[in-house]
C-alpha cells in the first residue's frame, strides 16, 4: 500500500503488476515515459512531506523499470525472481518512508529551518573559540612586550656589571662635607645591583615559562579549530552515512540472478 494516503479520487497503488491467466505475473509495465513525468504526476495541492514521500517511491519504481529493461538484454535474466525481489525491496522502502514521515525527517527536508539547534550550538562554539583566540593573542603580545623589557633591563645590568668589574672606579674626589653627608646617607646602589643579579635571572626564567605557556595556549586554540572543522564535516556527511544500507543500494548491489 502507498506510504501516504492520496486525496479522494487520486489514490494510486504502487503494485502495478497484474496477473495473466490467473497464474503468471506480468513484468512491470512502464509508467513514466520521461523523468519529468515523475514530478508532473504529483499534485501540487498535497503537503510537501507527502509529495516528497510520493516522489521517493515514484523514483524507485522508475529506477526499477529502467533496471529491468537493461537486465532483460542480459542472458539468464529471470523476470519472476526479479519481480519477487522488487516486491520485497518495495515493501521495505515503503516502511522506511513511513518511518521517516512519522519522525519528521521528510518534513525537515522540505521545510525552512527555523533556528536549527545543532547549527546554532556549532556557531556559538566557533564564536567562543574565536573570542578565546583573540584574547590569547592579545595576552601573548603583552607577555612578549614585558619579556622584552625585562630582557633589555637584564642585558643593561649585565653590561654595567662587566664595566664595573673591568675598570673599578678610583678613589672619589674630595667633596664638601655637606655633599659627603648626603651621599653617605644613601645605600650602596652598586652592591644592590650586584645582589639583584640572581633575582633578575629568576625573573627572566619566569618570563620564559610564561612565554611558553602563551605558545601552548595558541596551539590549543589551533587544535580546537581543527576539531570543530572535523565535527562540521562529520555532521555534514551524517545524512549520507546510511546510503549503502538503503533498499535501493542493496537492490542495485545485488548480484544478477542465476538462470
Amino acid at each position: 500500500s502507498p506510504v501516504v494516503a492520496s486525496p479522494p479520487g487520486k489514490r494510486r497503488s504502487w503494485r502495478r503488476s497484474s496477473l495473466k491467466g490467473g497464474k503468471r505475473r506480468k513484468s512491470l509495465p512502464p509508467v513514466h515515459r520521461d523523468i519529468a513525468e515523475l514530478s508532473k504526476s504529483i499534485s501540487l495541492d498535497w503537503p510537501e512531506s507527502e509529495r516528497l514521500s510520493t516522489l521517493i517511491l515514484s523514483c524507485f519504481q522508475f529506477t526499477v523499470q529502467k533496471l529491468e529493461q537493461a537486465l532483460r538484454r542480459r542472458k539468464g535474466f529471470n523476470p519472476e525472481a526479479f519481480a519477487a525481489k522488487v516486491r520485497s525491496v518495495t515493501a521495505e522502502l515503503e516502511r522506511l518512508v513511513q518511518r521517516l514521515s512519522r519522525d519528521g525527517t521528510l518534513g525537515a527536508c522540505v521545510e525552512d529551518p527555523k533556528g536549527d539547534s545543532l547549527d546554532s550550538a556549532r556557531d556559538e562554539s566557533v564564536a567562543q573559540v574565536k573570542l578565546h583566540m583573540a584574547r590569547f593573542s592579545a595576552e601573548r603580545q603583552a607577555w612578549d612586550q614585558l619579556l622584552q623589557q625585562h630582557q633589555d633591563s637584564a642585558q643593561e645590568a649585565a653590561r654595567l656589571l662587566e664595566t664595573l668589574r673591568a675598570s673599578p672606579p678610583g678613589p672619589p674626589p674630595a667633596l664638601p662635607s655637606s655633599q659627603s653627608a648626603v651621599l653617605g646617607s644613601k645605600p650602596d646602589y652598586c652592591r644592590l645591583l650586584l645582589d639583584q643579579g640572581p633575582v633578575l635571572r629568576s625573573v627572566e626564567l619566569v618570563l620564559d615559562e610564561l612565554h611558553q605557556a602563551g605558545r601552548l595556549l595558541m596551539a590549543f586554540s589551533e587544535e580546537s579549530r581543527h576539531c570543530l572543522r572535523g565535527l562540521s564535516e562529520r555532521l555534514g556527511s551524517r545524512t549520507f552515512r546510511q546510503l549503502e544500507s538503503s533498499p535501493v543500494g542493496r537492490l542495485l548491489a545485488a548480484p544478477p540472478p542465476e538462470g
